[in-house]
């Protein structure tokens, strides 16, 4: 019974040996494939994903070497070039096994339509000015206070920081997307609002913006929609525990 017992305990031991020799003659059938596939695969024809305001033409302007081997080419360098383009976040650039060079774009997403006299441009969450494309428009609030140029200049001021916040915050709230359609900073007052019915003023103050968008929301459906916003001259809702309304004189 005893040399049965060792006998087992050493057919069980080469399985796994036998297993792992398996595995490891299979990766190295890979690897070799791999080498062999980088180097007789050659780029050939590029394909763009995930782009909206910049269109695919412009993209084909961003100079991309073909007809090399995947293995010759600097893709930090590609994705840089690629970056220097107003709407583009970032980029990443993937081999396709039919050789094939697919660009998937990651592009800025605009808050807010930033208004300066009769210039009017796109600005994000991080305070980059975004040019207008013809025939990609997009439903963002109207925002003053803030100048329009350089467009190669970044807002990056406490108080723009602060209204970016407002204004991410806004686009998260639905109710709050839907009745603000213009935004504007004061010193005195903070981040202020109008209503896209009526123009009723709301004061919102320089922070806690989550919570007095929420006690808007509340108003909105509570009061609002009751009593009627024509009456309504401005909404303050910098005050903890109370909203100070004031009517317009009839």
């Amino acid at each position: 019974m005893v040399k049965n017992k060792s006998h087992n305990k050493t057919e069980s031991t080469k399985k796994p040996l036998a297993w792992v020799a398996g595995a490891i003659f299979v990766l190295g059938l890979a690897i070799i494939g791999g080498l062999s596939w980088s180097s007789t695969v050659t780029v050939q024809e590029i394909q763009y994903r995930g782009n909206h305001f910049v269109s695919t033409e412009r993209l084909k302007q961003v100079e991309v070497p073909t007809g090399i081997s995947p293995d010759s080419m600097n893709f930090v360098d590609i994705i840089r070039r690629f970056k220097k383009l107003a709407y583009v976040k970032n980029a990443a650039a993937n081999v396709e096994p039919n050789g094939n060079l697919s660009i998937d774009i990651n592009e800025r997403q605009p808050i807010a339509m930033l208004t300066d006299g009769s210039t009017k441009v796109y600005v994000d969450k991080h305070g980059i000015r975004l040019p207008k494309v013809l025939g990609k428009t997009i439903d963002v609030p109207i925002l003053y206070g803030f100048s329009a140029t350089p467009m190669s200049d970044t807002l990056h001021s406490e108080s723009f920081k602060r209204v970016s916040d407002f204004l991410t915050n806004v686009h998260d709230k639905p109710v709050s997307n839907a009745t603000i359609s213009e935004v504007a900073w004061t010193e005195k007052e903070g981040v202020v609002a109008l209503t896209n019915q009526n123009g009723v003023k709301l004061i919102f103050g320089k922070g806690n913006y989550e919570t007095r968008l929420r006690n808007w929301e509340a108003f909105y459906g509570e009061v609002v929609k009751q009593k009627g916003i024509k009456k309504m001259r401005s909404v303050d809702l910098r005050f903890e525990g109370q909203i100070v309304t004031r009517e317009k004189e009839i």
